[in-house]
């Protein structure tokens, strides 16, 4: 994608879409608040396997595959904010590194300015401060109990 644009333009990230850039707190709400609403449906399937079991398995198998395309696609609008290459974007399907990957690209900042794969996005809107706000407790809340768990586990032989 070329620019052909001053350097101080601006457009509207939005969710779906499969081009332009992405920020970091959208990264974050992006790819952290469809992983819980993922979380959820799949536990509503748990408690409607015995009424359409074959429909339950299918769903079960398809959204957390939706949640992966949803991750790569922010994951390469990412790569493109910070003028990076998009087939960094495969370390993502690489299990022990897409984590670092994802902590790389959540921490470092992209191009104030427009870059060669188009312009900078818009600062961030009131929604997408208050999915941080939704997203920071629920990533605790699910870390912390694990840990407790994992460090009080030699006292509790």
């Amino acid at each position: 994608m070329n620019v052909d644009t001053d350097p101080g333009a601006t457009y509207m990230p939005t969710i779906l879409a499969f081009r332009g850039r992405l920020g970091r707190l959208r990264l974050l709400v992006y790819t952290v608040l469809p992983m819980f609403a993922v979380f959820i449906l799949l536990a509503l399937l748990v408690f409607l396997r015995g009424r359409a079991p074959v429909a339950t398995v299918a769903m079960a198998r398809l959204l957390p595959l939706l949640w992966l395309v949803l991750v790569i696609v922010t994951t390469l609008r990412r790569l493109d904010d910070m003028n990076y290459a998009r087939w960094w974007g495969l370390l993502m399907l690489v299990p022990p590194v897409n984590v670092l990957v994802w902590f790389y690209l959540l921490f470092v900042a992209g191009s104030e300015t427009a870059n060669e794969r188009g312009p900078a996005p818009a600062p961030n809107t009131v929604m997408v401060k208050l999915g941080v706000v939704l997203v920071v407790p629920l990533l605790l809340g699910s870390v912390w109990p694990a840990y407790m768990l994992y460090s009080f586990y030699p006292f509790m032989r």
